[in-house]
């Protein structure tokens, strides 16, 4: 039987009200649960050093699903990863935005000085269709996937448009 859907996702962040005051504003999510965490139980089900605290504050969004969990864990602040293409582990994160709320939000996300990699652009992909999408890093450099999709009816008719030549 197959798990449901990601819940959420954490992210270690250098400033834990700073990180949700622009996801705030950047995504238009609400602010949820805020509580601290350490203790025993969190560094036994994490293996995390023993002593370690966290401030967190939930974000969430039009739903329940895909909630963001924001971690500013106590200790010296480091990052050993950037995120890159050829890094294992996690490479970025995605959010679906309307097509005609792209700019508005690029916008938006400059204002908060994040930095964006491009702007909006239109992007074919090979037996889906086209769509348009742009890349930016938060203030902590964890790199975020904005993108609008193309319908059901789109892609089918993409692909009719391919068998037909």
């Amino acid at each position: 039987m197959p798990v449901s859907e990601v819940h959420h996702v954490a992210m270690t962040v250098s400033d834990v009200d700073r990180a949700a005051d622009f996801y705030e504003q950047a995504l238009g999510y609400r602010k949820t649960l805020r509580t601290d965490v350490g203790g025993p139980g969190i560094e036994v089900a994490l293996r995390l050093p023993a002593g370690t605290t966290g401030r967190v504050q939930y974000l969430q969004g039009p739903s329940r699903i895909g909630q963001l969990e924001l971690i500013e864990w106590s200790g010296e602040k480091r990052r050993t990863a950037t995120a890159g293409h050829l890094e294992l582990g996690t490479f970025l994160l995605s959010f679906e935005v309307p097509l005609d709320e792209m700019a508005q939000l690029h916008a938006r996300m400059v204002a908060l000085g994040a930095e964006c990699l491009s702007e909006p652009h239109r992007t074919l992909l090979e037996n889906y269709g086209y769509i348009t999408a742009f890349a930016a890093r938060d203030l902590d450099g964890n790199l975020l996937e904005f993108v609008s999709l193309p319908t059901r009816e789109e892609i089918l008719a993409y692909r009719a448009s391919l068998a037909t030549g």
